[in-house]
């Protein structure tokens, strides 16, 4: 695309060198506070090269605001990834732990199971208190988790929404300089 922008200048260049050749007279310009007389061929050239002076200027400030935002935005796509990182290992140490409370609550099942059968356990044939608060903090960390990984969701699409703004305002930028 880059050689097809350098191949239009170079033949918008020749059809403005053959127009300001064809255009050889003097022409008086007048300023402000005075006139001068000019060969056409001066001011069409000097016309042209001051047009392309100003378009440079303005496509480099759009660059140099371009690469701010590209910087600011792999900045925050960094700190997602990183709060993404921490998320997962949070909620890995959370199922982990699950793992562990069921695992305990399983034991101490079986163990309330033996003791009922030989008259221990609670007027109403449930565990003991232990049981039932393993429950909850089974409960509470199956929660947390599920908690967690809506948090880890939610942070994947803004970083997804993020690379998409980014590509979308490249592209549009792109198209404009088109």
């Amino acid at each position: 695309m880059n050689q097809l922008g350098v191949i239009l200048a170079l033949i918008f260049s020749l059809i403005i060198a053959l127009f300001a050749l064809a255009n050889q007279q003097p022409v008086t310009i007048s300023y402000l506070y005075g006139e001068a007389q000019v060969s056409a061929i001066v001011v069409i050239l000097g016309s042209a090269i001051l047009g392309a002076l100003i378009i440079f200027l303005l496509s480099l400030f759009r660059h140099i605001r371009m690469t701010f935002t590209v910087r600011g935005l792999r900045s925050e796509l960094n700190t997602l990834k990183e709060q993404l990182q921490e998320k997962e290992e949070e909620s890995e140490m959370l199922q982990d732990q699950i793992e562990q409370l069921q695992a305990q609550l399983h034991r101490h099942g079986e163990n309330a199971g033996e003791r009922e059968g030989a008259g221990e356990a609670g007027e109403e044939g449930n565990f003991s208190p232990v049981g039932k608060d393993m429950q909850e903090h089974s409960h509470f960390y199956e929660n947390s988790l599920e908690k967690r990984r809506d948090e880890s969701e939610i942070v994947e699409q803004e970083e997804t929404e993020g690379e998409k703004k980014q590509e979308k305002g490249y592209n549009q930028d792109r198209d404009r300089d088109r």
